[in-house]
């Protein structure tokens, strides 16, 4: 009988083998695998840091006009604070109330008593406010604005009017502000004015009035480690499978990275990279809102703002938007690129240029204290001591000067006078001052 059992046992054990055998034969000929598609893949590749619209959209002066005069700063401490006071507000609906402002009327809003003026380096869209600030309709008019203008004569004690000016529109947009604690807001104002610096008005005829500081400043000067930043993250990140991307010398100081869609060069000389996808490439006009929009969330995308970079210009015509970098509050330009800027093609960005470079994670090797000439000083200087037609000067602004000793490895950021004409920041440099009673120290 255990003969028998045994038997029965191995025949049970045979058929067994033989119905797992079909199986897995059937598997191996039916088996399909699943090939994704490289041109879907995204990497999460973390560079830097995100940031939010109210941070890449900011002024860089503030000027508040009182009865006794005016004051002013490009100090940030203030300014995110009135901006973060705002967000408090009930802001009413945003409408045209002016088609053809006059350059004299916009310099008698600016200089009105009771008022605090925020000058942006280029036109902003009012849509985009609607990110951080309380709108009570979110449907917006196509209105721009260059200055915003706080204006609290009004007699009630919750409510405050916002003027949106676009000095190159010549346009005006007004909206009221409730729910302010109006008071509270206007102390605050006040309790910033102590610290803030006398401004002269420069008017001149039929243009802008120039606004400049009355008594020297005392900036600090910066020296830096030069920090670079990898390469590869930004290869990791653009690409959509970087396994696939071929890397390539051009020279010495050149290397190209490619596969079958885009193009990165990267330029170690001037630390500096140019991302190109040319399929994407669109010439129809693109809307400032979206241009602003989608450039944010594809630097986002990559945690790419290394920097304090903030919104400068746009050209909608040519879909180009730049981010200029900041420090310490002040623009900083110089020889090295100082700037982010995307083309924005169909649905995707066409073009990415900006530095391979970063200051925020660096620590100072030494800084110094410098002293700057007042803003009149300077102006005076321009009209009187040089060529300058001061009938072209649009602004007078502190920036910083950033240089590199390549013996050191070194950045240099010296603070500098620089005026602004037809966009163009032109640099007041020490030599053409040459020496303390108008300039650098």
């Amino acid at each position: 009988m255990g003969l028998k059992y045994i038997e029965q046992v191995k025949s049970v054990v045979l058929v067994l083998l033989i119905l797992l055998s079909f199986s897995l034969t059937f598997a191996i000929w039916t088996y399909s695998p699943v090939i994704q598609s490289n041109e879907g893949t995204t990497v999460d590749i973390a560079i830097a840091e995100k940031k939010e619209m109210e941070d890449i959209i900011k002024p860089y002066r503030m000027i508040v006009s009182q009865k006794d005069g005016l004051k002013g700063t490009f100090n940030g401490q203030p300014i995110e604070s009135v901006f973060i006071n705002m967000k408090k507000w009930e802001i009413q609906k945003v409408e045209l109330s002016s088609n053809k402002l006059s350059t004299d009327q916009i310099n008698e809003f600016i200089k009105t008593p009771n008022r605090a003026s925020f000058f942006f380096a280029a036109d902003v869209p009012v849509e985009v406010l609607g990110t951080s600030l309380n709108f009570t309709e979110q449907v917006f008019p196509d209105a721009h604005f260059n200055r915003l203008i706080i204006d609290w004569n009004v007699e009630t004690s919750d409510s405050l009017n916002i003027y949106f000016i676009s000095t190159s529109q010549q346009k005006m947009y007004t909206a009221t502000a409730k729910k302010v604690n109006k008071a509270g807001f206007t102390n605050r104002i006040l309790k910033h004015t102590e610290t803030m610096q006398v401004y002269n008005e420069i008017i001149t005829d039929d243009k802008l009035s120039v606004y400049v500081s009355s008594t020297p400043e005392n900036i600090l000067s910066y020296t830096y480690s030069v920090k670079d930043i990898n390469t590869d993250k930004f290869k990791d990140a653009l690409f959509n499978n970087p396994n696939l991307v071929r890397s390539n010398p051009v020279s010495m100081n050149e290397q190209q990275f490619t596969d079958d869609s885009a193009l990165m060069k990267v330029n170690f000389s001037t630390r500096s990279l140019n991302y190109v996808h040319p399929a994407s490439e669109n010439e129809n006009p693109a809307k400032s809102v979206d241009l602003i929009q989608n450039s944010l969330n594809f630097v986002n995308e990559h945690n790419g703002w290394t920097d304090d970079y903030r919104y400068s210009r746009m050209n909608t015509e040519n879909r180009q938007i730049n981010y200029q970098l900041y420090f310490a509050g002040l623009p900083v330009f110089g020889r090295e690129i100082y700037e982010i800027s995307l083309k924005w093609g169909t649905d995707r960005v066409h073009q990415y240029m900006r530095p391979l470079y970063t200051l925020t994670a660096a620590v100072p090797l030494k800084t110094r204290e410098v002293q700057l000439a007042s803003g009149q000083s300077i102006y005076d200087f321009l009209s009187t001591a040089t060529d300058t037609d001061t009938s072209t000067i649009d602004d007078v602004v502190i920036g910083y000067y950033l240089s590199r000793d390549e013996t050191e490895s070194q950045f240099n950021l010296e603070p500098s006078w620089y005026y602004v004409e037809s966009g163009s920041w032109i640099r007041i440099s020490p030599e053409l001052l040459g020496g303390a009673k108008y300039g650098l120290e």
